[in-house]
């Protein structure tokens, strides 16, 4: 999986532990420790990313074709078509859509139908979709 590149700040104290940590040979370099640390945190805090997306979801991959329900929570990756909007348009439905990890809304799904389509939206990471999808999105997870 493609690294994300994030800015922190840390007091000077807390950085020469780091280092110092790195210069001991425990870790490979600051990436590493940071890594580690989010990583032994995440796993920590389990059971409340395990309450938000459906544990049966949750695999590095899941692309909608048919419609079978209309929710979407996932862990990694998801990829929604104009298909599958179009389906739970049709069926008179609304989707409720939670991602942790990377959404990705294709091309041909239009912005419209997409936000008649949604009940609600919430996605912490990264959206790959046009800008008007990319909005639609940010209004629903400010909401809430």
């Amino acid at each position: 999986m493609k690294s994300e590149k994030v800015t922190i700040n840390l007091s000077a104290v807390e950085l020469a532990q780091i280092d110092f940590l790195v210069e001991k040979g425990l870790y490979a370099n600051r990436s590493d420790f940071i890594r580690l640390a989010t990583r032994k945190q995440t796993e920590e805090h389990q059971k409340e990313i395990d309450q938000f997306v459906d544990p049966s979801a949750q695999s590095s991959w899941v692309s909608l074709g048919a419609l079978t329900h209309t929710h979407l929570w996932s862990l990694g990756a998801a990829s929604i078509n104009a298909e599958y909007i179009e389906e739970i348009l049709q069926a008179e439905k609304k989707l409720d859509l939670r991602v942790i990890g990377v959404l990705i809304v294709k091309e041909d799904v239009n912005p419209e139908q997409f936000r008649q389509a949604l009940k609600c939206c919430k996605v912490f990471g990264k959206v790959n979709a046009k800008p008007e999808i990319k909005a639609i999105i940010e209004e629903f997870n400010e909401k809430g």
